[in-house]
Parts: C-alpha cells; structure tokens; sequence
C-alpha cells in the first residue's frame, strides 16, 4: 500500500562560498578555501536549509571536487548535524560532474569582455573589445551566450592561433548546463523517496536555473547563496533563487531544458 503522507524529493543547489582560490582539486579532509566572511555566510544559508528539512527527511550532500566547494560541503554538514538533522550515512559524495567550468582561464577569457593585452604562448598581443564584444556583454551574459562562437573569423585571424584554440576549448553554456541537469533528472525519478539533496557547485552550473527562473533578472548565484527546489507532481520547480522568491513558478526545470536546446 502507498504511503500517502511520505514526502517528495527535494533539492538545494548552493554555490561554494567566498573563496580564496587558492586550492583546487583537494581532499575532503585538507579542503580549507573559504574566506571567514564565505564562512559565515554558508554558516547562515546552511542554517536556512535546516529550517526547511523535515524531521523524516534524509539529506545527502554531494559535491563538487575543488577545495571551495568540499570546504562549503564540511561547512554545511557541520550545521546541519548541530540542527540534528538526519544525514545519510555516506556524508559527503564527491562528483566530478558538479565542478567549475572545464578549461577555463579567467586571464585568457576577460580581455574578450574587456579588451587589453594577454600574454599567451610566449607571445603578448592586445584585443580590442570593440571587435570581441561589440554590444559590451557583461561577464554572464558574455557567456550564456556563448560569444566567443560569434565573433567574426577575419578577426580571430587577428589573434595568435594558439590563444584561439584556448578559447574555443572552454566549455560551452549548454554542456555546462547539462551537467547539473543529468543528476536532476536522475533525481526527478526518485518522486516516492523522501529525501533532501544539497548540491554544492560553482557559479555557471546554477545560471540556466537562475535566469529561467527570474526570467533574466538573476543570471547567477551570490557566493554562498542557493536554489531551493521541489517535486511537484511530476514536477521539479524552483521556489527560490538566493533572496529571489517570485518568479517563473510550477515550472519544470528538467523540461524547460530539454525545451530551450531541442
């Protein structure tokens, strides 16, 4: 017989707290990346999810591979086992799938956006912003809407050809979308189990929800900041993004994926 009063799924997406960089792919036990001010911020948003658990829920993290994001995980675990809440017996799963955005260099991609000199390859040459980002697209939408793709081939012959390999080598929007939304569909499929997933990852697997959801207003989590979903029927909606609590709602992220890249 079904057990009407179990509880749906639910999911909470949580970028990584304000970090310092300065480790990557790490140990969970040597994981220490945060800021003291990330660290207090994951303290208090880890303290929000507490109050949404209920008391029959399960909870499982799983998280990214880099120090930033092992060092969130710990954080959060620490809360919510002070709160008594009810965590699985693994703790912490650590997947590859939730890391930052593959090939990226934050020295190679910005003078796209901004223009200036680079140094690549031993070579150094300049970009003009003009010829790279000729509506002036900030660093999100730069890109979610893949620009690199867009911009003209006479003036990548400009550039080093070396440099563009490296940029057309960086992990597209979509490709990055699809990996948050692969354990999301594995998920969505477990509607009579009555667990929470935290799902702690970096700033570009959350924008397809955040933009969705906010219908262009939000492109991107805060450090520390995170999404709440939850199954509604046959369902995974959003109820919230960071402070963001109106916006798209009922609406079913895994379809409305599926929808924008058929």
């Amino acid at each position: 017989m079904e057990n009407v009063d179990k509880k749906p799924i639910k999911v909470n997406i949580f970028r990584h707290g304000k970090a310092l960089y300065k480790q990557e792919e790490t140990s969970l036990e040597e994981a220490e990346d945060l800021t003291e001010e990330g660290i207090e911020k994951v303290k208090l948003n880890a303290g929000k999810i507490a109050e949404l658990i209920d008391p029959e829920e399960e909870v499982a993290i799983w998280s990214s591979s880099k120090g930033r994001g092992l060092h969130t995980a710990k954080i959060i675990k620490e809360v919510l086992k002070e709160k008594g809440i009810n965590l699985r017996e693994n703790g912490i799963q650590v997947f590859n799938e939730l890391t930052e955005v593959k090939n990226f260099s934050w020295q190679l991609f910005e003078p796209l956006i901004s223009g200036g000199k680079v140094e690549f390859a031993g070579k150094k040459f300049s970009i003009d912003k003009e010829k790279t980002n000729p509506d002036d697209l900030n660093y999100e939408e730069y890109f979610i809407n893949d620009a690199i793709s867009k911009i003209p081939a006479k003036f990548k012959k400009e550039l080093p050809e070396e440099y563009v390999k490296e940029i057309e080598g960086l992990e597209k929007f979509f490709d990055i979308t699809k990996r948050i939304m692969e354990p999301l569909s594995r998920i969505k499929k477990l509607k009579d189990k009555s667990y929470r997933v935290i799902i702690v990852t970096h700033d570009a697997l959350t924008g397809f929800i955040a933009n969705i959801f906010s219908e262009g207003k939000k492109k991107s989590l805060d450090p520390g900041e995170f999404i709440n979903l939850e199954m509604r029927g046959d369902k995974l909606v959003v109820t919230n993004v960071g402070e963001l609590e109106k916006g798209k709602n009922n609406l079913d992220v895994i379809e409305e994926f599926k929808k924008s890249n058929s």
